[in-house]
């Protein structure tokens, strides 16, 4: 199946790794449809006139930036008193987009010019980033950076390898920006706020594209429209969190305003010192928190549905002394400060801290046209989300020219958005064909209608060894002509993803016993 238009102009949503390999993929291929990127020479004649890439925040990096002020900890407490906490609508503040007739003229060179009652720092838009102080990854290197250009001068120490940190993946990020010449290609301070498709007066069909730019202190928005054949999202799925919602949140937030918080709003561990901590969820993220916690805070309670789904995170929980463990809660007690668990019992905390996941979220989507679906999970009080619409998580089986980057959750984070960045070159480019559309959407029913993922807690996951049959050779099948198969280059092993364990149990027992501080985990 072929896109029945020819695809000159690409926006892609979104400045992170997802969106940075979109746009290397696309700037390079030639009007032939042949990938030059490894050459790193961008071809004389390009499959494409314009290549924007537009990112809301101020800097280029998605959530591996690092943003001193975090979010809120909470949403609002006027949200909280909706009781709809627990979607992403319910607590994602969209900007007011003006009428029509005043966008109608707007350029990004002439926009629409207002003021807004609030700073973009105001706004409750969850745009800042989860990155912490002394982060780093649980994937090894080579899996933390794309096939076409190697990682240089890490910053690691002994107890970090074969790990990164934080501060190498935004490095390397912006060298890739560099060493290909994509700066051109972005603009930051831009949100995209709405997009639709519209008919022109000679029958083609466009995307037209809302967008603000506003800057984190100013009130000044400035708004206009621009159009485009295609469009990419890779706007990232750790940006809204999910609160869980539970009896008593609200009363107790109002009483007890800086108690209960997301992690998403964690930044140093010096925070909670000599504190009484509550640690809700079993994930990586709680492991993450718990190795620096465990060593400054007087007590940490671990709050979790079940036992985590990961065995080295059971491991890592067991090396805590300091750590007791207690079912989810059940009810906030504003009365008393205290909360109480499923079990019947209650406790006093001076931070409950809620390591609970995020949504998928699209909100400049009009969710009546289900170009990505997302099945609704939250009665169950979960974050698992259920995406569907979607042919190989990468194009939307309602609208081909619609593209997503960076859904798919496994091992293989960057080299997963490759693929999928290089298949959305080969079919935008019209070097290669989708299969019928009939394919497409069985490959997406067969994932969508499981009632449980087949990796836990994942719908959008895959296992290691399963994931290069079922989705990533499929993809790179749709890359254009010219392009290495990115784990070829690579030369791929599980065994070396899996080296990414003992180095996490390594670092976690290093980190609580004080056998090591944090900052010694980077020299």
């Amino acid at each position: 199946m072929s896109i029945n238009k020819v695809i000159k102009s690409v926006a892609v949503i979104g400045g992170g790794p997802a969106g940075i390999a979109c746009v290397n993929e696309l700037v390079h291929v030639s009007q032939n449809g042949r990938s030059l990127l490894e050459t790193c020479v961008k071809p004389v004649t390009t499959a494409f006139d314009k290549v924007v890439c537009f990112e809301q925040n101020s800097k280029l990096g998605g959530v591996w930036n690092f943003f001193k002020e975090p979010d809120a900890q909470l949403p609002p407490l006027h949200a909280l008193n909706r009781g709809t906490y627990n979607k992403p609508d319910g607590i994602y503040e969209r900007p007011s987009i003006p009428n029509r007739k005043s966008l109608q003229s707007a350029t990004r060179e002439h926009p629409f010019v207002r003021l807004s009652e609030k700073t973009l720092s105001e706004e409750h838009r969850w745009h800042r980033n989860a990155a912490y102080k002394d982060l780093f990854t649980n994937v090894p290197e080579k899996y933390m950076r794309f096939s076409y250009t190697p990682m240089e001068n890490l910053s690691r120490g002994r107890y970090l390898e074969p790990l990164v940190s934080m501060d190498d993946i935004t490095d390397y990020l912006e060298r890739v920006i560099e060493r290909y010449d994509l700066r051109r290609h972005f603009r930051v301070n831009s949100g995209v706020e709405r997009i639709e498709k519209v008919v022109k007066e000679n029958g083609q069909e466009k995307w037209l594209l809302t967008i603000r730019e506003k800057t984190p202190s100013t009130k000044v928005e400035q708004w206009y429209t621009e159009e485009f054949d295609a469009v990419v999202a890779a706007n990232g799925h750790c940006n809204v969190p999910f609160i869980p919602k539970t009896e008593g949140l609200n009363e107790f937030v109002r009483k007890y305003p800086n108690v209960v918080k997301h992690s998403k709003s964690y930044r140093d561990a010096n925070d909670y010192r000599n504190s009484k901590i509550l640690l809700c969820g079993s994930g990586t993220s709680s492991a993450d928190l718990l190795q620096y916690l465990s060593p400054v805070a007087k007590g940490v309670t671990v709050s979790q549905r079940s036992e985590s789904v990961y065995p080295w995170i059971v491991d890592c929980f067991k090396m805590v002394s300091n750590v007791q463990f207690k079912p989810r809660i059940s009810k906030y007690l504003h009365e008393t400060g205290e909360v109480m668990f499923e079990d019947g019992t209650v406790g006093k905390y001076d931070h409950v801290i809620l390591s609970t996941g995020y949504h998928y979220h699209f909100p400049f989507l009009n969710p009546e046209d289900e170009l990505v679906k997302i099945y609704d999970h939250h009665e169950n009080n979960s974050p698992v989300s259920k995406i569907g619409n979607l042919y190989l998580y990468t194009f939307s089986t309602i609208d081909n020219s619609f593209a997503t980057a960076g859904i798919p959750t496994f091992g293989l984070m960057f080299h997963g958005m490759e693929y999928s960045a290089a298949a959305i070159a080969g079919v935008f480019s019209g070097s290669k064909r989708l299969p019928d559309l009939k394919d497409q959407i069985q490959w997406d029913e067969y994932r969508t209608k499981r009632k449980e993922p087949e990796v836990p807690h994942r719908f959008q996951g895959f296992f290691l060894d399963k994931a290069e049959e079922q989705l990533l050779n499929p993809l790179f099948s749709l890359a254009p002509e010219g392009r290495t198969n990115p784990l070829q280059r690579d030369r791929w092993r599980s065994s070396e993803v899996d080296a990414s364990t003992p180095a996490l149990i390594k670092a976690f027992r290093s980190l609580v016993s004080g056998k090591c501080k944090p900052a010694e985990l980077l020299k």
